[in-house]
């Protein structure tokens, strides 16, 4: 029977509405399936920063502080100028000096001002001309000693720095040590004196966190002004002493590896202290590679600016495992870091090594390896003149 129109036009109706809504629908699977993507992609939580630059750091919030009170000192603080700049410290650096000197050259003998020029020019070091603190001890004969290395404490009085490190002239910095204006906020941070017999180990002035404070700063000033112990004012140690009283209890510890190596680790022969892990082997290579910080101390023998005289050496080096013919690890280290001290102070200051003393005048009847009294440095101003001036380096 043959079907009318009108019972056709329903399912023609219904072929023509269906690739319409197939249409429809794709396009609603591919909304969908954009709006999938764009949360898969889109970060939930913020990358954790990795480095400096992302974490957008103001360096200078931060500073270095060195100081000078005669010329000596004044040599080696533009030495550490010089190794800051080349291990690509980003903070400010500040150099406290002696406020009768001037940056006026004028001779070509005139070393002081010529350094002080270089450390403003060269290393772009900011000079503060202050007048050097002091520290006085009478001894038991009624003679008066002094010490100037408190000068250190100046340092206390950059507040409108977040934080400085204040550092010794008498070691070689072997990296930077950058990363420590981002330690935890606390007043103070230093490593502790691991080759002293006392327990606990005191707090070692060779490197110092601080936090600067006006208020500190006068403290030390009025225990300055009261005066000391003459035996450690002598050997420049009332500084880690009023420092201890202070803070003994309340500074946050640097560990000594690698922030507080001595010269002297590699002439011991045991080295468990500065380990911590009597289970790890000694391997001076590695110690050395990961240190940041030595200190030069090897008592009876004169600071690094001094030659060594060559029976000194002969006695002092390390023997190598009783062996004092040939060379080892520690022996190598050992003079390699004389060397380099000498070598750079020529460099960057244009000045010859002190002549080495008598031996035989400065060895005492006894010495021990671990001893805290060292020799008192002499001021180097009958060394050589340079032959090169450093006006305009």
């Amino acid at each position: 029977m043959h079907r009318r129109e009108s019972d056709e036009l329903p399912r023609f109706a219904r072929e023509t509405e269906l690739p319409a809504f197939r249409l429809r629908r794709r396009y609603a699977y591919y909304f969908i399936g954009f709006i999938f993507v764009c949360w898969v992609l889109y970060p939930s939580r913020k990358a954790p920063p990795q480095t400096g630059d992302v974490l957008k750091i103001n360096w200078s919030n931060y500073a270095y502080s060195l100081y000078t009170t005669d010329s000596t000192a004044l040599c080696h603080a533009v030495m550490l100028l010089d190794a800051l700049a080349r291990f690509g410290s980003k903070a400010d650096r500040v150099l406290f000096y002696p406020e009768h000197w001037d940056t006026t050259v004028e001779s070509m003998r005139d070393r002081d001002s010529q350094l002080l020029g270089v450390a403003r020019d060269r290393y772009k070091a900011k000079l503060h001309p202050v007048k050097p603190l002091q520290v006085a001890g009478r001894t038991t004969k009624g003679d008066w000693v002094w010490d100037e290395t408190v000068t250190k404490f100046m340092a206390f009085s950059l507040g409108y720095y977040d934080r400085v490190i204040a550092l010794e002239s008498d070691i070689t910095l072997l990296d930077s040590l950058d990363e420590l204006f981002l330690l935890p906020q606390t007043p103070i941070a230093m490593p502790r004196a691991y080759w002293t017999d006392s327990k606990p180990w005191p707090l070692a002035t060779m490197l110092m966190v601080i936090r600067p404070s006006m208020d500190e700063f006068e403290a030390f000033k009025s225990r300055l002004e009261g005066g000391g112990d003459s035996m450690l004012v002598k050997a420049h140690r009332f500084d880690m002493e009023i420092l201890n009283e202070r803070y003994e209890d309340s500074a946050l510890v640097l560990p000594h590896r690698p922030y507080a190596l001595r010269t002297a680790e590699f002439r011991r022969h045991d080295h468990s202290d500065y380990l911590g892990d009597a289970n790890e082997t000694w391997d001076p290579d590695k110690v050395y590679k990961e240190a940041k910080l030595i200190k030069f101390s090897d008592w009876p023998l004169p600071p690094p600016w001094f030659m060594l005289p060559q029976e000194g050496v002969a006695e002092m080096q390390p023997d190598c495992g009783g062996s004092h013919e040939g060379t080892c690890a520690e022996r190598r280290i050992w003079n390699g870091l004389y060397d380099d001290f000498r070598h750079r102070r020529k460099d960057v200051c244009r000045l010859l090594s002190m002549p080495a003393p008598d031996w035989d005048a400065i060895k005492p009847k006894r010495h021990r390896e671990n001893a805290t009294v060292e020799v008192a440095a002499p001021q180097d101003d009958g060394a050589a003149a340079p032959s090169v001036s450093l006006v305009g380096t």
